[in-house]
């Protein structure tokens, strides 16, 4: 309980510390903190109102099929990756410029708009070259943009849309950047995208620009090998449609340079060496587009082991023999299918001799991808795969060049005569085209098909919330950043003269002074008041004086002498005035008080002060039961006998509050100490001190108003009580 109490004790102490320290310096925190918040009201009075944009997007897989571990993690890749891209300089260039185009298109400069207010439009136009204002198409958004794309080289010095795209507060991509925020919404599939700026109709429009971009540049990367693909396929349906209808509609006509059949009997065995030819032209040209595609991927995941056997001279005559072997297969199936003359002995045997050449590719490509360092067993597979696709691509083109070689010579040995054709020639040329076509659009619709099928089973982007047009401007951050910078200079003033206070070695009150000179301090005398108090001082200054009678009173014995020793370290401390006053009150109290004054009724130079035994040297007529106050001279600059010091009953250090307690005063209060043979008579009392250090000793001081009633109150933690303000 003991403990407790203690414990109790010392928090409220540090409280009413805490609250005095407060209260001492309420006008080092009023003030500069009001100054602060002034200059930050003027600082920002021109802060342009912020308009937010806000939209939200589904990025997920629209199909049937259960949600497993798979495509979860695909959906946080794919919102990650939607996050990048928005993100990237590309997408935000075109956004930039889209807007720029849409803004100088629609913009007023006598009201403000869904585009752009008037006061930004005005600013723009007369910023802008004549030359780029021409180039302004208002009725037709997309030329706009091209003819903007086409005028901002970078190769052109100076060029004022490349430097409006990079510094302008609205349409510069980094500021653009900077004031973008995208985020997945918890742990859904939505991504929530907002903007804002000082303009609602850029804010507005920048948004939905980007919604528009994040599709297409979506699309693009989902969908772009397969409309590729879509188009080679539909660019071959409309020339075989054109040329069958060309062939429908007009005479075949055959003459020499064109190849006209001599023989209706060789007809069909050319038609379907020649039909076959193309089919395989076809077949071979798309698989080699595709082992192009996957080689390029593959070699970019594998760096510099592809970059190494491609260099390499051992794999360029693997490569070669590959394709002398792949050449004369395709020479011998040609001839066996067509003409009389390949042997099938001679088909194998060409063709072991390729499965030899394949395989001392392979090893030969492992040899030298072991030197460029150890593979990884996922590199491993993908090397493996890439030397395969890189064996099968040097294979397709070795048969396409050796079946351009063949229709070569067909074409340079065939002579047909024009008067040879016939009626069952064309029909059949017919034929052939019409079965292209059909092939043809049969391929186009198969890959439709796997492109819807890839639609399904990828992330499809859909806007849930469009963007809407800010009515209002979002709610300033003025007030809150005013009353941050006055809570801060508050802090940071009450932390500095903290740190002052901590530091400081000004007496000023009872605490401080005790920590410094390790001495009781037995009262404090107030300082004049010049302004507002200055009235009361006669009042306060008698109340300071009879609490230091009352303590010096209670230490005295009326059976002997009593003698008051008043000293100081230095000069101009008080102690005549305190001697004084002293004298004056306890008379009238009809008390027998003598006083000694150094330099008046003793000096410091002359023998019997210096060698003096006792008190009675410098005043033998006293008697006991009588008061004597001695005024000695600056410890600092003299010294007291041993014996003077001794007789005192009380020895008073008398020091101004506001003055700096030195490395001398205490060097010389310890040598004042180590001469006394009781320690525990001297005591110090504060001159000069303020009215809260007083107060501690006398309690409230004048006047007695209600609100410092209240301040009063409230420093002796009398929270909830009812007090008597008027002393008694």
């Amino acid at each position: 309980m003991h403990l407790l109490s203690t414990d109790n004790r010392s928090s409220m102490e540090f409280f009413r510390l805490v609250i005095r320290f407060l209260y001492r310096i309420r006008w080092y925190l009023a003030i500069p903190s009001m100054i602060a918040v002034i200059a930050t009201w003027f600082l920002t009075r021109g802060e342009e109102r912020c308009y937010e944009v806000a939209t939200t997007i589904y990025v997920g897989v629209i199909s049937n099929t259960p949600q497993t571990d798979k495509t979860a993690k695909e959906a946080e890749c794919n919102i990650s990756n939607l996050i990048l891209l928005a993100n990237t300089e590309k997408t935000m260039q075109h956004v930039s410029m889209r807007l720029l185009a849409r803004c100088l298109m629609y913009g007023d400069e006598e009201r403000d708009n869904n585009f752009i207010f008037a006061e930004h439009y005005r600013k723009l136009v007369a910023e802008m070259p004549k030359e780029v204002l021409s180039l302004i198409d208002r009725d037709d958004e997309q030329q706009t943009v091209a003819n903007l794309t086409a005028y901002a080289t970078p190769q052109k010095p100076h060029n004022y849309i490349c430097r409006l795209l990079s510094d302008h507060p609205f349409f510069g991509t980094s500021n653009i950047l900077k004031r973008l925020r995208a985020k997945k919404v918890d742990n859904s599939d939505m991504l929530h995208i907002s903007y804002s700026c000082s303009d609602a109709g850029i804010a507005f429009n920048t948004l939905e620009i980007l919604n528009e971009e994040l599709i297409c540049q979506y699309d693009e990367l989902r969908l772009g090998e397969t409309n590729f693909v879509i188009k080679f396929y539909e660019e071959e349906v409309n020339r075989l449609y054109a040329l069958l209808r060309k062939a429908e509609g007009d005479p075949m006509v055959y003459d020499v340079t064109q190849g006209v059949l001599g023989n209706v009997d060789e007809m069909p065995h050319v038609s379907f060496t020649d039909d076959n030819r193309q089919l395989g032209d076809k077949e071979l040209l798309l698989n080699s587009m595709s082992q192009r595609a996957a080689i390029d991927w593959i070699e970019n995941r594998l760096g510099a082991h592809a970059r190494t056997v491609r260099d390499h001279a051992d794999f360029d005559a693997c490569l070669q023999g590959i394709a002398h072997f792949a050449s004369r297969i395709c020479q011998l199936t040609l001839l066996q299918e067509g003409v009389e003359g390949a042997t099938e002995e001679n088909l194998q045997d060409a063709q072991t001799e390729l499965q030899k050449a394949e395989q001392d590719t392979r090893n030969v490509c492992m040899n030298i991808a072991a030197t460029t360092g150890r593979l990884t067993n996922e590199k491993r597979e993908l090397f493996e795969r890439w030397v395969g696709l890189v064996i099968e691509q040097e294979e397709s083109l070795a048969r396409m060049k050796t079946m351009d070689g063949m229709r070569k010579k067909l074409e340079e040995e065939s002579y047909y005569r024009q008067e040879t054709a016939t009626e069952d020639l064309k029909a059949y040329h017919l034929r052939f085209m019409e079965q292209s076509y059909l092939d043809m659009i049969k391929a186009l619709n198969d890959a439709r098909i796997r492109q819807h099928e890839l639609r399904l089973s990828t992330a499809t982007l859909r806007i849930i919330d469009p963007p809407a047009f800010p009515i209002k401007s979002s709610r300033s951050q003025r007030p809150l950043l005013l009353l941050l910078v006055f809570i801060g200079t508050m802090a940071a003033v009450a932390l500095l003269l903290f740190l002052v206070g901590l530091l400081d070695h000004t007496l000023r009150d009872r605490r401080r002074t005790e920590r410094l000179t390790k001495l009781p301090v037995i009262g404090c005398y107030p300082k004049e008041d010049i302004m507002h108090h200055r009235k009361y001082a006669r009042i306060t200054g008698d109340m300071a004086l009879r609490q230091l009678s009352k303590q010096l009173l209670s230490c005295l014995d009326t059976t002997q002498l009593n003698v008051v020793n008043l000293i100081s370290t230095s000069e101009g401390n008080g102690k005549s005035f305190i001697a004084n006053e002293l004298c004056d009150l306890w008379s009238t109290f009809g008390l027998t008080v003598h006083r000694l004054c150094y330099n008046e009724d003793f000096y410091t130079d002359e023998r019997r002060y210096i060698m003096a035994r006792s008190i009675h040297d410098l005043c033998p007529h006293l008697q006991p039961g009588e008061v004597l106050i001695v005024e000695y001279p600056a410890l600092n600059d003299y010294e007291v006998p041993r014996s003077l010091i001794n007789a005192g009953t009380i020895n008073l250090l008398v020091t101004r509050a506001n003055r700096t307690w030195k490395d001398i005063d205490q060097k010389t209060l310890s040598q004042l100490q180590s001469i006394m043979q009781h320690p525990e008579s001297l005591f110090i009392y504060l001159t000069e001190a303020g009215r809260d250090a007083v107060e501690e000793f006398v309690g409230q001081l004048p006047p007695y108003t209600p609100f410092r009633n209240f301040v009063y109150r409230m420093s002796q933690l009398g929270f909830t009580a009812t007090e008597n303000n008027v002393p008694s």
